[in-house]
Protein backbone atom coordinates (compact mmCIF):
# COMPACT_ATOMS: atom_id res chain seq x y z
CA UNK A 1 0.00 0.00 0.00
CA UNK A 2 1.25 3.49 -0.86
CA UNK A 3 1.66 6.01 1.95
CA UNK A 4 -1.15 8.57 2.01
CA UNK A 5 1.39 11.41 2.15
CA UNK A 6 2.56 10.53 -1.38
CA UNK A 7 -0.86 10.77 -3.00
CA UNK A 8 -1.48 13.78 -5.23
CA UNK A 9 -4.36 15.17 -7.30
CA UNK A 10 -3.53 15.68 -10.98
CA UNK A 11 -6.24 17.87 -12.52
CA UNK A 12 -7.06 17.13 -16.16
CA UNK A 13 -8.68 19.35 -18.80
CA UNK A 14 -9.95 17.16 -21.63
CA UNK A 15 -11.37 18.65 -24.84
CA UNK A 16 -14.46 16.95 -26.22
CA UNK A 17 -16.70 17.21 -29.26
CA UNK A 18 -19.97 18.99 -28.35
CA UNK A 19 -23.30 18.38 -30.04
CA UNK A 20 -23.78 20.44 -33.20
CA UNK A 21 -27.56 20.14 -33.52
CA UNK A 22 -28.15 23.84 -32.89
CA UNK A 23 -29.96 23.28 -29.60
CA UNK A 24 -28.74 24.87 -26.39
CA UNK A 25 -28.53 22.13 -23.79
CA UNK A 26 -26.48 24.11 -21.24
CA UNK A 27 -26.64 27.67 -20.00
CA UNK A 28 -22.93 28.18 -19.33
CA UNK A 29 -21.16 30.10 -22.06
CA UNK A 30 -17.83 28.74 -20.82
CA UNK A 31 -19.08 25.19 -21.37
CA UNK A 32 -20.56 26.01 -24.76
CA UNK A 33 -17.64 27.98 -26.20
CA UNK A 34 -14.80 26.06 -24.55
CA UNK A 35 -16.04 22.45 -24.45
CA UNK A 36 -13.90 20.79 -21.80
CA UNK A 37 -14.40 17.74 -19.63
CA UNK A 38 -12.82 17.95 -16.20
CA UNK A 39 -11.12 15.04 -14.49
CA UNK A 40 -8.89 14.37 -11.51
CA UNK A 41 -6.24 11.65 -11.57
CA UNK A 42 -5.36 10.66 -8.01
CA UNK A 43 -2.03 8.89 -7.81
CA UNK A 44 1.33 8.80 -6.08
CA UNK A 45 4.27 10.74 -7.45
CA UNK A 46 6.04 8.65 -10.08
CA UNK A 47 3.02 6.37 -10.42
CA UNK A 48 3.07 3.28 -12.63
CA UNK A 49 1.09 3.34 -15.86
CA UNK A 50 0.60 -0.42 -16.02
CA UNK A 51 -3.06 0.00 -15.10
CA UNK A 52 -5.39 2.83 -14.13
CA UNK A 53 -9.01 3.09 -13.01
CA UNK A 54 -11.55 5.56 -14.38
CA UNK A 55 -14.80 6.45 -12.61
CA UNK A 56 -17.65 8.49 -14.09
CA UNK A 57 -21.27 9.26 -13.30
CA UNK A 58 -23.82 10.55 -15.83
CA UNK A 59 -24.35 13.82 -13.96
CA UNK A 60 -22.70 13.81 -10.51
CA UNK A 61 -19.35 15.35 -9.69
CA UNK A 62 -16.82 12.52 -9.26
CA UNK A 63 -13.66 14.64 -9.08
CA UNK A 64 -13.34 14.05 -5.33
CA UNK A 65 -15.11 10.69 -5.03
CA UNK A 66 -14.18 8.95 -1.80
CA UNK A 67 -12.93 5.85 -3.65
CA UNK A 68 -10.28 7.70 -5.68
CA UNK A 69 -7.74 8.32 -2.95
CA UNK A 70 -8.44 4.98 -1.29
CA UNK A 71 -7.73 3.12 -4.55
CA UNK A 72 -4.61 5.21 -5.17
CA UNK A 73 -3.38 4.27 -1.70
CA UNK A 74 -3.49 0.67 -2.91
CA UNK A 75 -0.97 1.61 -5.61
CA UNK A 76 -3.49 1.87 -8.47
CA UNK A 77 -3.96 5.35 -9.99
CA UNK A 78 -7.63 6.32 -10.21
CA UNK A 79 -9.28 9.11 -12.21
CA UNK A 80 -12.68 10.66 -11.62
CA UNK A 81 -14.28 12.15 -14.73
CA UNK A 82 -17.21 14.53 -15.04
CA UNK A 83 -19.43 14.44 -18.11
CA UNK A 84 -20.74 17.58 -19.79
CA UNK A 85 -23.88 17.13 -17.66
CA UNK A 86 -22.25 17.64 -14.27
CA UNK A 87 -24.50 20.20 -12.54
CA UNK A 88 -26.87 20.01 -15.54
CA UNK A 89 -28.74 16.75 -14.91
CA UNK A 90 -32.13 17.86 -16.31
CA UNK A 91 -30.65 17.89 -19.84
CA UNK A 92 -28.83 14.56 -19.52
CA UNK A 93 -28.62 12.46 -22.69
CA UNK A 94 -27.12 9.08 -21.84
CA UNK A 95 -25.68 8.54 -25.31
CA UNK A 96 -23.67 11.77 -25.11
CA UNK A 97 -22.57 10.96 -21.56
CA UNK A 98 -21.24 7.64 -22.90
CA UNK A 99 -19.28 9.51 -25.59
CA UNK A 100 -17.81 11.69 -22.82
CA UNK A 101 -16.76 8.58 -20.90
CA UNK A 102 -15.15 7.28 -24.09
CA UNK A 103 -13.19 10.52 -24.34
CA UNK A 104 -11.93 9.94 -20.80
CA UNK A 105 -10.97 6.31 -21.44
CA UNK A 106 -8.98 7.29 -24.53
CA UNK A 107 -7.35 10.18 -22.65
CA UNK A 108 -6.07 7.76 -20.00
CA UNK A 109 -4.62 5.46 -22.68
CA UNK A 110 -3.36 7.92 -25.29
CA UNK A 111 -2.47 11.03 -23.26
CA UNK A 112 -1.60 9.62 -19.84
CA UNK A 113 -0.05 6.45 -21.21
CA UNK A 114 -1.89 3.77 -19.25
CA UNK A 115 -1.43 0.33 -20.80
CA UNK A 116 -4.62 -1.02 -19.20
CA UNK A 117 -7.73 0.97 -18.28
CA UNK A 118 -10.28 -0.42 -15.84
CA UNK A 119 -13.76 1.09 -15.80
CA UNK A 120 -15.34 1.38 -12.34
CA UNK A 121 -19.07 2.04 -12.28
CA UNK A 122 -20.23 3.21 -8.87
CA UNK A 123 -23.91 3.81 -8.11
CA UNK A 124 -25.46 5.52 -11.16
CA UNK A 125 -22.12 5.20 -12.88
CA UNK A 126 -22.77 1.46 -13.14
CA UNK A 127 -25.32 1.68 -15.90
CA UNK A 128 -23.24 4.30 -17.75
CA UNK A 129 -20.15 2.08 -17.53
CA UNK A 130 -22.13 -0.97 -18.70
CA UNK A 131 -23.67 0.97 -21.59
CA UNK A 132 -20.30 2.36 -22.65
CA UNK A 133 -18.50 -0.97 -22.49
CA UNK A 134 -21.25 -2.76 -24.42
CA UNK A 135 -21.15 -0.17 -27.20
CA UNK A 136 -17.34 -0.07 -27.23
CA UNK A 137 -17.21 -3.84 -27.69
CA UNK A 138 -20.23 -4.18 -30.00
CA UNK A 139 -21.65 -0.85 -31.24
CA UNK A 140 -25.33 -1.13 -32.16
CA UNK A 141 -26.92 2.19 -31.15
CA UNK A 142 -27.25 4.75 -33.94
CA UNK A 143 -29.58 7.32 -32.39
CA UNK A 144 -31.08 8.47 -29.11
CA UNK A 145 -34.66 7.47 -28.28
CA UNK A 146 -35.67 10.97 -29.43
CA UNK A 147 -34.17 10.26 -32.85
CA UNK A 148 -31.01 12.37 -32.55
CA UNK A 149 -27.80 10.92 -34.03
CA UNK A 150 -25.69 8.75 -31.72
CA UNK A 151 -23.23 7.01 -34.11
CA UNK A 152 -21.42 4.61 -31.80
CA UNK A 153 -20.10 2.51 -34.69
CA UNK A 154 -18.05 5.42 -36.04
CA UNK A 155 -17.03 6.87 -32.65
CA UNK A 156 -13.85 4.74 -32.37
CA UNK A 157 -14.51 3.98 -28.72
CA UNK A 158 -11.71 2.20 -26.87
CA UNK A 159 -13.14 -0.64 -24.78
CA UNK A 160 -11.95 -0.75 -21.19
CA UNK A 161 -9.75 -3.72 -20.34
CA UNK A 162 -12.00 -4.68 -17.42
CA UNK A 163 -15.20 -3.54 -15.73
CA UNK A 164 -16.00 -3.24 -12.03
CA UNK A 165 -19.50 -2.43 -10.78
CA UNK A 166 -19.54 -1.33 -7.14
CA UNK A 167 -22.71 -0.42 -5.26
CA UNK A 168 -24.22 -0.05 -8.72
CA UNK A 169 -27.80 -0.19 -9.88
CA UNK A 170 -28.84 -1.57 -13.29
CA UNK A 171 -30.10 1.67 -14.79
CA UNK A 172 -31.75 4.97 -14.02
CA UNK A 173 -35.01 3.87 -15.64
CA UNK A 174 -35.05 0.66 -13.61
CA UNK A 175 -34.43 2.57 -10.39
CA UNK A 176 -37.19 5.07 -11.09
CA UNK A 177 -39.55 2.27 -12.09
CA UNK A 178 -39.21 0.96 -8.51
CA UNK A 179 -38.97 4.32 -6.71
CA UNK A 180 -41.68 6.40 -8.40
CA UNK A 181 -44.83 6.89 -6.32
CA UNK A 182 -47.51 4.65 -7.79
CA UNK A 183 -50.29 6.51 -5.98
CA UNK A 184 -50.04 9.66 -8.16
CA UNK A 185 -52.89 9.88 -10.68
CA UNK A 186 -52.32 13.41 -12.09
CA UNK A 187 -48.83 14.60 -13.10
CA UNK A 188 -49.98 18.21 -12.83
CA UNK A 189 -51.09 17.72 -9.22
CA UNK A 190 -48.70 15.74 -7.01
CA UNK A 191 -51.31 15.63 -4.24
CA UNK A 192 -53.94 13.94 -6.41
CA UNK A 193 -53.44 10.32 -5.42
CA UNK A 194 -55.18 6.98 -5.11
CA UNK A 195 -55.48 6.55 -1.30
CA UNK A 196 -55.33 2.76 -1.43
CA UNK A 197 -51.93 3.00 -3.14
CA UNK A 198 -50.38 5.37 -0.58
CA UNK A 199 -47.25 3.49 0.49
CA UNK A 200 -46.70 5.62 3.57
CA UNK A 201 -50.23 5.10 4.89
CA UNK A 202 -49.86 1.32 5.10
CA UNK A 203 -48.60 -0.88 7.90
CA UNK A 204 -45.78 -3.37 7.49
CA UNK A 205 -45.11 -6.05 6.58
CA UNK A 206 -46.74 -5.14 3.28
CA UNK A 207 -49.20 -7.57 1.77
CA UNK A 208 -47.58 -9.23 -1.30
CA UNK A 209 -50.75 -8.81 -3.37
CA UNK A 210 -50.78 -5.09 -2.57
CA UNK A 211 -47.10 -4.81 -3.53
CA UNK A 212 -47.87 -6.39 -6.91
CA UNK A 213 -50.70 -3.91 -7.50
CA UNK A 214 -48.43 -1.06 -6.44
CA UNK A 215 -45.64 -2.19 -8.77
CA UNK A 216 -48.15 -2.33 -11.63
CA UNK A 217 -49.29 1.21 -10.77
CA UNK A 218 -45.67 2.43 -10.76
CA UNK A 219 -45.04 1.03 -14.23
CA UNK A 220 -48.34 2.40 -15.49
CA UNK A 221 -47.35 5.87 -14.27
CA UNK A 222 -43.96 5.61 -16.00
CA UNK A 223 -45.66 4.66 -19.25
CA UNK A 224 -48.14 7.53 -18.98
CA UNK A 225 -45.19 9.92 -18.76
CA UNK A 226 -43.61 8.08 -21.70
CA UNK A 227 -46.72 8.56 -23.83
CA UNK A 228 -46.89 12.25 -22.93
CA UNK A 229 -43.17 12.71 -23.72
CA UNK A 230 -43.60 11.10 -27.14
CA UNK A 231 -46.56 13.38 -27.86
CA UNK A 232 -44.48 16.38 -26.82
CA UNK A 233 -41.59 15.24 -29.00
CA UNK A 234 -43.89 15.21 -32.01
CA UNK A 235 -45.18 18.66 -31.06
CA UNK A 236 -41.61 19.98 -30.72
CA UNK A 237 -40.93 18.81 -34.25
CA UNK A 238 -44.12 20.37 -35.55
CA UNK A 239 -43.46 23.82 -34.09
CA UNK A 240 -39.67 23.75 -34.47
CA UNK A 241 -38.89 23.90 -30.74
CA UNK A 242 -35.76 22.37 -29.18
CA UNK A 243 -37.03 20.69 -26.03
CA UNK A 244 -39.41 21.06 -23.12
CA UNK A 245 -38.66 20.86 -19.41
CA UNK A 246 -41.03 19.40 -16.85
CA UNK A 247 -41.22 18.15 -13.26
CA UNK A 248 -41.71 14.57 -12.09
CA UNK A 249 -43.13 14.69 -8.57
CA UNK A 250 -42.89 12.09 -5.80
CA UNK A 251 -40.10 9.74 -6.78
CA UNK A 252 -38.94 8.26 -3.45
CA UNK A 253 -41.53 5.58 -2.76
CA UNK A 254 -40.02 2.10 -3.12
CA UNK A 255 -41.70 -0.48 -0.84
CA UNK A 256 -38.20 -1.74 -0.01
CA UNK A 257 -37.66 1.47 1.95
CA UNK A 258 -40.27 0.48 4.53
CA UNK A 259 -40.27 -3.33 4.43
CA UNK A 260 -36.97 -5.16 4.90
CA UNK A 261 -38.59 -8.48 3.93
CA UNK A 262 -38.73 -7.28 0.31
CA UNK A 263 -35.33 -8.01 -1.27
CA UNK A 264 -33.78 -8.85 2.13
CA UNK A 265 -30.26 -7.62 2.86
CA UNK A 266 -28.26 -6.04 5.69
CA UNK A 267 -29.77 -2.58 5.10
CA UNK A 268 -31.64 -0.52 7.66
CA UNK A 269 -35.13 0.88 7.18
CA UNK A 270 -35.25 4.12 5.20
CA UNK A 271 -33.71 5.47 2.03
CA UNK A 272 -30.39 6.96 0.97
CA UNK A 273 -31.99 10.36 1.70
CA UNK A 274 -33.01 9.40 5.23
CA UNK A 275 -36.77 9.50 5.84
CA UNK A 276 -38.23 8.38 2.49
CA UNK A 277 -41.68 9.90 3.13
CA UNK A 278 -40.15 13.36 3.61
CA UNK A 279 -37.84 12.91 0.60
CA UNK A 280 -40.76 11.84 -1.58
CA UNK A 281 -42.13 15.40 -1.73
CA UNK A 282 -38.81 17.27 -1.44
CA UNK A 283 -37.48 19.71 -4.05
CA UNK A 284 -34.63 17.40 -4.93
CA UNK A 285 -35.12 13.81 -5.96
CA UNK A 286 -34.74 11.22 -8.65
CA UNK A 287 -35.76 12.62 -12.06
CA UNK A 288 -37.35 15.65 -10.37
CA UNK A 289 -36.42 18.08 -13.13
CA UNK A 290 -36.07 16.72 -16.65
CA UNK A 291 -36.69 17.46 -20.31
CA UNK A 292 -38.60 15.49 -22.92
CA UNK A 293 -35.45 14.38 -24.74
CA UNK A 294 -33.67 13.57 -21.50
CA UNK A 295 -36.64 11.56 -20.16
CA UNK A 296 -36.69 9.32 -23.22
CA UNK A 297 -32.91 8.78 -23.13
CA UNK A 298 -32.53 8.41 -19.37
CA UNK A 299 -35.70 7.48 -17.52
CA UNK A 300 -37.97 5.75 -20.04
CA UNK A 301 -38.37 2.08 -19.03
CA UNK A 302 -39.15 1.00 -22.59
CA UNK A 303 -36.86 3.28 -24.63
CA UNK A 304 -33.61 4.04 -22.81
CA UNK A 305 -30.52 2.48 -24.33
CA UNK A 306 -28.68 2.55 -20.98
CA UNK A 307 -29.99 -0.59 -19.30
CA UNK A 308 -27.31 -2.71 -17.63
CA UNK A 309 -29.36 -5.90 -17.64
CA UNK A 310 -29.46 -5.67 -21.43
CA UNK A 311 -26.07 -4.04 -22.01
CA UNK A 312 -24.09 -6.50 -19.89
CA UNK A 313 -25.14 -9.40 -22.11
CA UNK A 314 -22.75 -7.89 -24.72
CA UNK A 315 -19.81 -7.34 -22.36
CA UNK A 316 -17.00 -9.88 -22.60
CA UNK A 317 -14.27 -7.99 -20.77
CA UNK A 318 -13.41 -9.37 -17.30
CA UNK A 319 -16.10 -8.05 -14.96
CA UNK A 320 -16.57 -7.93 -11.22
CA UNK A 321 -19.83 -7.00 -9.50
CA UNK A 322 -19.53 -5.87 -5.88
CA UNK A 323 -22.71 -5.58 -3.86
CA UNK A 324 -22.84 -3.52 -0.67
CA UNK A 325 -25.40 -5.42 1.36
CA UNK A 326 -26.23 -2.50 3.66
CA UNK A 327 -27.10 -0.37 0.63
CA UNK A 328 -30.46 1.46 0.59
CA UNK A 329 -30.12 2.60 -3.05
CA UNK A 330 -28.59 -0.28 -5.03
CA UNK A 331 -30.16 -3.44 -3.67
CA UNK A 332 -28.77 -6.96 -3.38
CA UNK A 333 -31.03 -8.30 -6.12
CA UNK A 334 -29.75 -5.60 -8.51
CA UNK A 335 -26.20 -6.90 -8.25
CA UNK A 336 -27.26 -10.52 -8.60
CA UNK A 337 -29.24 -9.75 -11.74
CA UNK A 338 -26.33 -7.83 -13.26
CA UNK A 339 -23.96 -10.67 -12.49
CA UNK A 340 -26.38 -13.17 -14.03
CA UNK A 341 -26.65 -11.05 -17.20
CA UNK A 342 -22.92 -11.32 -17.96
CA UNK A 343 -22.18 -13.95 -20.62
CA UNK A 344 -18.66 -14.94 -19.53
CA UNK A 345 -16.80 -15.57 -16.32
CA UNK A 346 -17.60 -12.84 -13.85
CA UNK A 347 -17.19 -12.47 -10.12
CA UNK A 348 -19.90 -11.49 -7.65
CA UNK A 349 -18.66 -10.18 -4.32
CA UNK A 350 -21.18 -9.38 -1.56
CA UNK A 351 -19.84 -7.14 1.18
CA UNK A 352 -21.74 -7.55 4.45
CA UNK A 353 -23.29 -4.54 6.23
CA UNK A 354 -21.69 -1.83 4.08
CA UNK A 355 -23.88 1.14 3.12
CA UNK A 356 -24.03 2.99 -0.19
CA UNK A 357 -21.50 5.72 0.58
CA UNK A 358 -19.59 3.79 3.29
CA UNK A 359 -20.53 6.58 5.70
CA UNK A 360 -18.86 6.05 9.10
CA UNK A 361 -17.39 2.78 7.79
CA UNK A 362 -13.63 3.41 7.34
CA UNK A 363 -12.89 -0.27 7.84
CA UNK A 364 -15.39 -1.04 5.12
CA UNK A 365 -13.69 1.39 2.75
CA UNK A 366 -10.38 -0.39 3.28
CA UNK A 367 -12.01 -3.78 2.73
CA UNK A 368 -13.62 -2.59 -0.51
CA UNK A 369 -10.51 -1.09 -2.09
CA UNK A 370 -8.33 -4.01 -0.98
CA UNK A 371 -10.67 -6.37 -2.81
CA UNK A 372 -10.80 -4.09 -5.86
CA UNK A 373 -7.03 -3.69 -6.10
CA UNK A 374 -6.46 -7.41 -5.59
CA UNK A 375 -8.97 -8.23 -8.35
CA UNK A 376 -7.30 -5.77 -10.73
CA UNK A 377 -3.86 -7.25 -10.15
CA UNK A 378 -5.11 -10.82 -10.39
CA UNK A 379 -7.44 -10.37 -13.35
CA UNK A 380 -6.02 -7.50 -15.39
CA UNK A 381 -2.31 -7.78 -14.61
CA UNK A 382 -2.38 -11.58 -14.26
CA UNK A 383 -0.68 -11.46 -10.86
CA UNK A 384 -1.43 -14.92 -9.46
CA UNK A 385 0.11 -14.02 -6.09
CA UNK A 386 -3.07 -12.11 -5.26
CA UNK A 387 -5.08 -14.40 -3.02
CA UNK A 388 -8.86 -14.48 -3.15
CA UNK A 389 -10.27 -13.85 0.37
CA UNK A 390 -12.48 -16.59 1.71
Amino acid sequence: MTSTTEIRDHFQRIPYEPANDGRVEMHSGLSRHYPTLHANLVASEGYSTDVGVIMCHPASNFLSHFLLRAIAEQGVPAMGLNTRYASNEPALIMERAAFDLGTGVRWMADELGFEKVVLLGFSGGGSLASFYQAQAENPTVTQTPAGDPAPFATAALRPADALMLVGAHPGRARVLRHWIDGAVVDEADPYATEPDLDLYARTTPLDPDWVRRYRDAQLARMRRIDAWALDQLAELGRIGASDRGFVVHRTVADPRFVDLAIDPSDRELGSMYGDPEAANTAAGGLARFVTVRSWLSTWSPDRTNADALTDLTSVHAPTMVMSLLGDQAAFAEDSRLMHAALPGDAELIEMRDLNHYLVDQPGGLNDVVTRLAGWIRRTVLDDRTQEVPA
